[in-house]
């Protein structure tokens, strides 16, 4: 996994909640912070994504009995 640098501003009282879990937690900012971007990123994700509805309609007869041979009769 590559990382990249980049600079950002977050607030103060953030900043220092970061700092307190990571020390609790023994391991890094950086490590809490992209934890914490992966599963925001993966929630919306799944939120974006759309549940498919398949709707079944009556055709009268059941046709859960049908064959191959009932298609095609040269079998």
């Amino acid at each position: 996994m590559q990382l990249n640098r980049t600079t950002l501003r977050i607030k103060e009282n953030l900043k220092e909640a970061l700092e307190k879990q990571a020390i609790e937690d023994n391991t890094t900012m950086q490590e809490l912070f992209n934890h914490a971007l992966e599963e925001f990123l993966n929630q919306r994700a799944r939120k974006k994504a759309k549940k498919i509805i398949f709707k079944s309609h009556d055709l009268g007869v059941p046709l859960d009995n049908l064959r191959r041979k009932d298609y095609y009769k040269n079998l």
